[in-house]
């Protein structure tokens, strides 16, 4: 009993890394610089490599098992161009004593925490790049057969400093589509798409609910859909207006905490912005429509996504309100900037809001 008692501990001494300690990879060394966030999983290191001036993020996992099923999804995308499909990047795998390391890229800031810091309304053309992005890397793991298993604010990070650019990263539940199974726990509550409450049979259309939910969420400020329980996450799905929930349930449904009735919603971001367009907010509104669609076999796939008119803003062209069509251009990338304007990439980051009594 004393020598496991021994063994468990010094196992525990040697995960107490601090910063300075060097890990010895198989491309270099690389010094512990900080700890950007811990987890049940371990922890992730900013760390430079011995001779480069290049920094990384270095996940470091207590569970060997953990680790080696995270690379082994990582080497199954490596093929997938990471930059144009917007997946984060991994260098290299190595166990450390008893840990297990992934070298990846290091990025800038998560959703969650760019939503919490910036306290700002995020303008709809710069949601309609977020949902570009994300669905790139839905349709690049799709034609893989992958599916990611956890989108949420989160797991999607921007790529830098004052960059609209954002990423798909930690593909710690990632699974083989073929191989999803209601046996598996995956996505948490508030992303989670209905039939994994239900039990049914699963596939890669659960990332397109979740990242829906995503998208709502930071146009909204809240979770479509109350998360306290599945139970009344699924009510809400399948009652989607105000008044067919309270008529079924006898209970009131405060829409300022969640959001149902989406086309509702239009209204109240109408005097947000001075160059509010109504048909462009009415596009988004029919897309997360299509993306929460409760039955997945009618749920639209990446490949429709990105071939949506929000997407495309076919439905901005020739449009009298030239100054906005011209914005989500430039937004897009599609127009150079206009001289003296300020940048979309400051925009971006800095029109970003948390609703004072939601959580996203």
């Amino acid at each position: 009993v004393t020598a496991g008692r021994n063994q468990r501990s010094r196992k525990m001494e040697v995960f107490e890394l601090i910063e300075g300690h060097y890990l010895v990879g198989n491309q270099g060394i690389y010094k512990v610089q900080e700890f950007l966030g811990q987890g049940s999983f371990g922890k992730v290191a900013k760390c430079t490599k011995l001779g480069s001036p290049e920094c990384y993020a270095i996940k470091i996992m207590k569970s060997s098992w953990a680790g080696e099923r995270e690379f082994k999804m990582m080497k199954l995308i490596k093929d997938l161009d990471p930059d144009e499909n917007h997946l984060i990047k991994m260098f290299e795998w190595f166990p450390f004593q008893n840990m297990t390391c992934i070298v990846y890229e290091l990025l800038d800031v998560n959703l969650h925490d760019s939503l919490m810091n910036e306290m700002q309304m995020v303008h709809l053309c710069w949601i309609r790049v977020i949902a570009q992005h994300l669905l790139k890397a839905l349709k690049a793991l799709k034609s893989i057969g992958v599916a990611h298993c956890d989108i949420k604010l989160d797991n999607i990070m921007f790529a830098e400093l004052d960059s609209v650019n954002v990423k798909l990263i930690d593909f710690g539940l990632a699974v083989e589509t073929k191989k999803l199974s209601t046996e598996i726990e995956i996505q948490v509550t508030p992303f989670r798409a209905p039939e994994v409450i239900l039990g049914l049979p699963l596939d890669e259309s659960v990332d397109m609910w979740a990242l829906g939910v995503v998208l709502a969420s930071v146009y909204f400020g809240n979770y479509p859909f109350p998360s306290e329980t599945e139970y009344e996450t699924i009510r809400a799905m399948v009652l989607c207006t105000p008044e067919e929930y309270t008529e079924t349930t006898g209970e009131q449904v405060e829409i300022k905490n969640h959001v149902i009735n989406l086309d509702a919603m239009i209204h109240e971001h109408r005097d947000m912005f001075n160059d509010h367009d109504d048909d462009d907010h009415r596009a988004f509104i029919d897309l997360l429509k299509n993306m929460l669609e409760v039955n997945p076999k009618n749920r639209i796939t990446p490949r429709q996504a990105l071939e949506h008119d929000f997407i495309t803003m076919k439905h901005l062209a020739g449009k009298s309100k030239a100054a906005y069509a011209g914005k989500a251009g430039e937004v897009m990338g599609k127009t150079p900037p206009s001289e003296g304007a300020q940048s979309s990439v400051s925009l971006c980051r800095s029109q970003v809001r948390i609703n004072a009594e939601g959580s996203v």
